[in-house]
């Protein structure tokens, strides 16, 4: 279950695709000024409460991220070995994920993709994640749609909340079904995912874990 919890976390990737009006292509440069690359981003401001305080200004960058296609398992391992390289993951761990990376290539090519929230309390302080291992996030539509999904583990990381869109519920060691049964994903993330990236307009979106909420709008 750890080797499992590991994977779902270091399986990301930086290339980044499109999304109708909600997410903007932003240049992404080093300290000197330079570009580095691209990112589809969208910058949000709302509110945040907790037991210290009530409706604190809040900003959220929201980025859209894609997952590749792999076309061969070796494919696969290399980019795996990337991946797991700036995890900072033991060396008996990393072989051992790639020891299964037969098994858990069709849950990568079940992606589609992730969104990540990053959360910055009073505009510019990364929101403290240690030690959370569930939360909530729900979203409504412009057309009044509301879906609600539970967050576990793997969707905390530093500074930042992430869901992950699949394709479709499969079976397996590594499936989507597996997933659920051991509580650690929600398939109504999914739903979101998908809702978000198709959104033609604003979309209200609420997160929730260790005892702060955090409230803003997609548009």
């Amino acid at each position: 279950m750890k080797i499992t919890l590991l994977f779902l976390s270091v399986f990301l990737s930086m290339n980044i695709i499109w999304a109708q009006s909600l997410f903007e292509k932003t240049d992404l440069v080093d300290e000197f000024g330079d570009k580095i690359g691209e990112i589809q981003r969208n910058i949000s401001i709302g509110t945040f409460s907790n037991s210290a305080t009530n409706d604190s200004p809040l900003i959220v960058h929201s980025v859209l991220e894609e997952v590749p296609k792999f076309n061969s398992l070796d494919e696969f391992k290399e980019y795996l070995s990337q991946q797991l390289k700036e995890s900072g993951v033991t060396e008996k761990e990393f072989q051992s994920i790639l020891r299964n990376a037969k098994k858990s290539m069709p849950s990568a090519n079940n992606t589609n993709g992730y969104i990540r929230f990053k959360i910055f309390e009073y505009e510019d302080i990364k929101a403290r994640m240690l030690g959370v291992k569930s939360g909530v996030i729900a979203i409504k539509t412009s057309e009044g749609k509301k879906i609600k999904a539970n967050l576990s583990l793997a969707s905390f990381l530093e500074g930042s909340v992430r869901i992950t869109g699949f394709k479709e519920l499969t079976f397996g060691t590594y499936g989507v079904e597996t997933q659920i049964k051991y509580g650690l994903y929600d398939w109504a993330q999914s739903e979101i995912y998908n809702e978000i990236i198709k959104a033609e307009g604003e979309i209200m979106v609420v997160i929730s874990f260790a005892n702060s909420t955090y409230k803003f709008n997609l548009k």
